[in-house]
């Protein structure tokens, strides 16, 4: 298996390498870009639609890969991976992100696409069953409410990666470190599909991050974003399924962390600020903004919350080995860090 993971991430990086330069070319003939200025701070006219580049690199290295004779679509069809569903729900958001980038769309019309595009990955197998308590290790069965807290989780981790979209390079850089983290985390809890379908998501975010680390020549876009969101929001629930259900636990929150906080700060602050009609108006008070406002240059600021990013992961990693107690406290003192690390960013008075 070693193999089938080094050949899919190198097939995975090496086709976003040559697939990028020619989506960026297509969307700076469609004059399909951001302009400087505004809530943007970077120079010139830079390209998006890197999603298109995400979604065509990842399916054609799962294809060239079976192609070789590596045989990971019949691993993930005999593991119950129905990927006509996750592709038709993936494609659905890649064209909501599309149109936003290029035309824009109404924030309760997305969040209505949203939830159809997570409807669909309901609907082909993708989700929750039971949670469990952090505290006490035990199980409690959703029954109904299953479709509920799953519809939700993937339309929070989509908009998520959606919002932290804003520095050259850490979106995609954080989603390819919740990407190791899953593969790591499959790989431990032996679930050999999910471990291939994330380290073919790392390879081409990996190949991707050639063209939008700082100084950026392509974004990925509410296309890009919003797809990557979607993807790891699948991937996450996938990656701790045991049998035919899927429990929800600590670790694909502490996995996905960076992402979840955002998510969390920007809505609280928005709505204790201007009130709940406030949420979908954009700003530039995100975690960020608030490093480049305490001095830190462009790349450093990335650098850092990619090292936040990288020690949820590892949290997330330690979580997966332990139990009741021991959980408990590692969640205990994640949640006393990360108060510590907003007050500092001066969110303490908003």
């Amino acid at each position: 298996m070693v193999t089938w993971f080094a050949a899919l991430f190198v097939t995975a990086a090496a086709l976003a390498v040559l697939i990028t330069p020619a989506v960026r070319a297509a969307a700076l003939r469609l004059d399909v870009v951001d302009l400087a200025g505004g809530r943007h701070i970077h120079r010139g006219r830079i390209p998006r639609l890197g999603g298109v580049a995400i979604l065509v690199a990842g399916a054609g290295a799962l294809a060239v890969a079976q192609g070789l004779g590596i045989r990971v679509l019949d691993l993930l069809h005999d593991s119950g991976w129905h990927l006509g569903w996750l592709l038709t729900g993936a494609a659905l958001i890649l064209a909501l992100g599309a149109a936003d980038d290029i035309v824009g769309v109404r924030p309760l019309t997305k969040l209505g696409i949203e939830i159809v595009a997570a409807l669909i990955a309901l609907g082909g197998g993708y989700g929750f069953a039971a949670v469990t308590n952090p505290l006490t290790g035990g199980v409690l069965w959703l029954a109904p409410f299953g479709g509920i807290v799953t519809v939700l989780w993937i339309v929070v981790i989509t908009n998520a990666f959606n919002l932290i979209d804003g520095l050259d390079g850490l979106a995609a850089g954080t989603a390819l470190i919740a990407s190791v983290t899953l593969f790591l985390i499959a790989s431990l809890e032996k679930r050999p599909d999910a471990a291939v379908m994330a380290v073919t998501l790392a390879g081409v975010l990996a190949g991707f991050l050639r063209f939008n680390f700082n100084p950026a020549s392509i974004f990925l876009g509410d296309a890009g974003s919003l797809l990557v969101g979607y993807l790891l929001a699948v991937l996450s629930i996938q990656s701790l399924q045991k049998g035919p259900t899927a429990v929800v636990t600590v670790v694909p929150v502490l996995a996905l962390g960076l992402p979840i906080l955002e998510a969390m700060v920007t809505v609280g602050r928005r709505v204790l600020v201007a009130g709940i009609a406030s949420v979908f108006q954009a700003d530039q008070a995100h975690i960020h903004h608030r490093l480049l406002a305490l001095g830190m240059t462009h790349r450093r600021a990335v650098l850092l919350l990619y090292a936040v990013c990288a020690g949820f992961g590892a949290v997330a990693l330690l979580a997966v080995g332990v139990n009741g107690s021991v959980k408990a406290v590692i969640v205990g003192a994640v949640a006393l860090a990360t108060f510590f690390g907003i007050r500092t960013l001066g969110y303490r008075g908003r």
